[in-house]
């Protein structure tokens, strides 16, 4: 996937796309991933419930999954740039100066859009898990044992403290 953007544009869209407001800092690292998709003319930036689509020049087409925080937080660093070239390869994703492994950052490229599941594989899996069984009840302490009822109380008798 090569892609070349305005990277202004792209933090705005991503901003309004990701899926991680409200989760703490420390829990980012089990946010929803994103997903990146280069095709045609533009790139397509889809979270669980919204999508954005803006222009971009795509060189080679690919989808990308990934968590959106630190992606988010290296394209803030890159400040002077106004025009992005982003390239995703089986080594990782590289933009500016800065290289992500693909592995140790949890993203998984497709290089054709067309064979690229529309939701990252690890969120289908974890909507798909069944219910966990219900508890078995609990079994009595004493099985033979039967306890009387309690006794009711009777009217006018005061109970000693």
């Amino acid at each position: 996937m090569l892609v070349i953007l305005d990277r202004p544009r792209l933090l705005r869209l991503i901003a309004i796309v990701r899926d991680d407001h409200g989760i703490r800092k420390r829990e980012r690292g089990n946010a929803p991933f994103m997903r990146m998709e280069a095709s045609g003319d533009s790139l397509k930036l889809s979270g669980r419930v919204v999508e954005a689509t803006l222009p971009a020049t795509v060189l080679e087409p690919g989808v990308l999954f990934l968590r959106v925080a630190r992606f988010r937080h290296l394209l803030n660093g890159l400040r002077a740039e106004k025009t992005l070239t982003i390239q995703v390869n089986g080594d990782g994703l590289l933009f500016g100066y800065i290289r992500m492994p693909l592995e140790s950052n949890d993203m998984l490229l497709y290089p054709d859009p067309k064979t690229a599941p529309a939701r990252h594989p690890l969120e289908r899996l974890a909507e798909e898990e069944p219910d966990p069984q219900p508890e078995s009840p609990q079994l009595p302490l004493f099985p033979g044992l039967e306890l009387p009822p309690p006794a009711a109380k009777q009217p006018g008798k005061r109970s000693r403290r």
